[in-house]
């Protein structure tokens, strides 16, 4: 019971963190869920040909309701553009979807490696000075209808937000901001709610394709472990609207470094794992 309860504090101290991160950067906390619940669930003894599903399903689960606060409190504040959020869903879905088929039979190893280059290069992106402005910024951009280009884009970030156990808001901030023109606040409260309902399909999925896995531990859903996703929910829950406050009390440009410089370290980090 002691080593149970010493765990549910694991849980607990991982979701306060990735609250806040999720709060003030748009992003479900991925980054810091699975690589904790990685460690934990070794602690444990599982058996790590599967503790990596286990902890990329538990991650999505988590988001769901990290993603869904995070959302409320930022459209208290007016940051969720939602002809942008309905824009980018679709592809989202798709990709969600079969990420979640892909993760039961694919070595990541590969795929973290582009990934981790990837946030490297959207990291730099964001780090270097912005140009000066030709006119006035658009804080609403026009809603046209949405490009191949974005859904292939979409569906890209929904297959690679599942297979690594992330809401996708590395991947959609810099999408919303590059591509798509949004401010970075609205990036931040748009991505929120687009990962709410990634998470949603991406855990359904998770479920679905590691049902019969022979390999999994008692009292496990597919690849998501209830009890790890409670006592992380808990925390996020309880922080994230810290993250949001911290969000709109900070200068742009200033959060736009500090995203870059996540990026920065969770791309080293995948690249040297």
């Amino acid at each position: 019971m002691s080593i149970l309860s010493l765990q549910f504090v694991g849980y607990l101290g991982t979701g306060l963190v990735a609250g806040v991160i999720a709060g003030l950067f748009g992003i479900g906390g991925g980054i810091v869920i699975v690589p904790a619940l990685l460690f934990l669930f070794h602690q444990d003894g599982i058996n790590p040909v599967i503790s990596m599903q286990l902890a990329v399903g538990t991650s999505l689960a988590t988001i769901i309701f990290t993603n869904l606060s995070a959302t409320w409190h930022h459209q208290q504040r007016q940051s969720v553009h939602w002809p942008m959020v309905r824009r980018y869903l679709p592809g989202v879905l798709l990709g969600a979807w079969l990420g979640a088929q892909l993760v039961a039979i694919l070595d990541a190893s590969t795929l973290r490696g582009l990934f981790g280059l990837f946030e490297l290069a959207i990291a730099l992106r964001l780090l270097r000075p912005d140009p000066p402005p030709a006119g006035p910024a658009i804080p609403h951009p026009p809603s046209t209808p949405p490009s191949v280009h974005t859904r292939w884009i979409a569906a890209a970030i929904g297959t690679l937000s599942t297979l690594f156990g992330i809401g996708g808001g590395t991947l959609l901030v810099p999408a919303l901001t590059l591509l798509s023109g949004l401010t970075i606040l609205q990036a931040i409260g748009s991505s929120s709610a687009i990962g709410a309902i990634l998470a949603l399909v991406g855990t359904t999925g998770m479920i679905q394709s590691g049902w019969e896995n022979t390999a999994l531990p008692p009292d496990t859903l597919g690849f998501v472990v209830p009890l790890a996703g409670l006592g992380v929910v808990i925390g996020t829950l309880t922080s994230t609207p810290l993250g949001v406050k911290l969000a709109h009390n900070t200068d742009p440009q200033s959060l736009k470094k500090g995203f870059g410089l996540l990026l920065l370290l969770v791309g080293v980090k995948l690249l040297w794992q």
